[in-house]
This record gives structure tokens, C-alpha cells and sequence, in this order.
């Protein structure tokens, strides 16, 4: 059985474009934030200071220092969310042929890539189709040489080109697809 040239599905120049301009504007964002923190941090403590020595409440002045801290804390995180977000779109691919399908994270390392989603199913092992939280998920069965307890194979990607295109061809190829 020879197999033809693979289809392969992308993210659109205008969804990467979003993204790239959604991750920088974040990045902004919390520099903008971060650096605010920093230039009040010493007016801050020096409040604290002053409060103490004057016996007057520092309850609030801590709240205050705790949350800013807290927000930079949560604001890397979420930073760091928006950078990988930008790598699953710009990064992915999405390769159908006569034999299967497969998800590539080119991006990002190997093992990473798998953790996320990336992998290959064959046609046959395809059973469901789903739209979770963030991803696309495409689920198959265990092949048969896997070890007892069976894992399931999914395979993940945030959003292509011609998505309706994409799920009619796997509509259409997968016989042991539940719908």
C-alpha cells in the first residue's frame, strides 16, 4: 500500500499573529507590573519600618506587600502559560496520510512534545473525538503489544488552519470511531 503525500494542517497566519500578539502584550504587561513592584518596594518597607517604630498597624502595609508579591508570583506563572501557548500554536502540525494521523509539536523538546499531545495514531485505533478545555483531543485505543495496563494515546493540538476539514477527514477515515 503506498501511501501519498501527507495533508498537513497549520495554524493560520492570522491565529498565529494573535497569538504572538497576545504573548507579548502579556509580556509587557507584567514587566510593566514587575517593574512597579520593584520601584515601590523600598517605599513599602520603609513604611513598615516607620510604622513599627511609631507603634501604628503595619496590617495593611504587610496585605499590601504580600499581594504584590503574590500577583508577581501568579503574574510569572500566567507569563510563562502565554509563552507556552505561543509555542503550541507556532510549533504545531498536524499530518494526515492514508495510513493515520499525527501531531507534531516541532517546538519543543521531544518528551515535552509527547506529554502535551504530539504523537500518531493509525486510522483503526481511533475512537473518539473531543473538544476539551484548551485542546483538541484526538483519543485512540492501546495497540495490543502495550504493557497491562494499558494506556490510551491522545493526541492534542490547540487550533489549525481548516479545523472543519481536519475532523471530516478523521470523521470519515476512522471505522472505529464513537461518536
Amino acid at each position: 500500500m503506498a501511501a501519498t503525500t501527507p495533508l498537513a494542517f497549520r495554524p493560520s497566519p492570522a491565529q498565529r499573529a494573535i497569538a504572538l500578539l497576545l504573548c507579548a502584550g502579556s509580556w509587557l504587561v507584567g514587566v510593566q507590573g514587575l517593574a512597579r513592584l520593584l520601584q515601590n518596594m523600598p517605599h513599602l518597607t520603609e513604611a513598615i519600618r516607620a510604622a513599627n517604630i511609631t507603634g501604628d498597624p503595619t496590617l495593611a502595609l504587610w496585605t499590601a506587600l504580600i499581594a504584590g508579591l503574590v500577583a508577581v508570583v501568579t503574574g510569572g506563572f500566567l507569563l510563562l502559560l502565554a509563552v507556552l501557548g505561543l509555542m503550541l500554536i507556532e510549533g504545531t502540525q498536524v499530518l494526515v496520510d492514508d495510513l493515520g494521523i499525527a501531531v507534531e509539536l516541532t517546538i519543543l523538546p521531544g518528551w515535552l512534545a509527547r506529554r502535551l499531545g504530539a504523537g500518531r495514531l493509525t486510522w483503526k485505533q481511533v475512537t473518539q473525538v473531543d473538544k476539551g478545555r484548551f485542546f483538541f483531543q484526538i483519543h485512540g485505543e492501546a495497540p495490543q503489544e502495550a504493557p497491562a495496563p494499558a494506556f490510551r494515546p491522545v493526541l492534542r493540538f490547540l487550533v489549525v488552519d481548516e479545523l472543519e476539514r481536519l475532523m471530516f477527514l478523521v470523521l470519515e477515515r476512522s471505522p472505529n470511531l464513537k461518536l
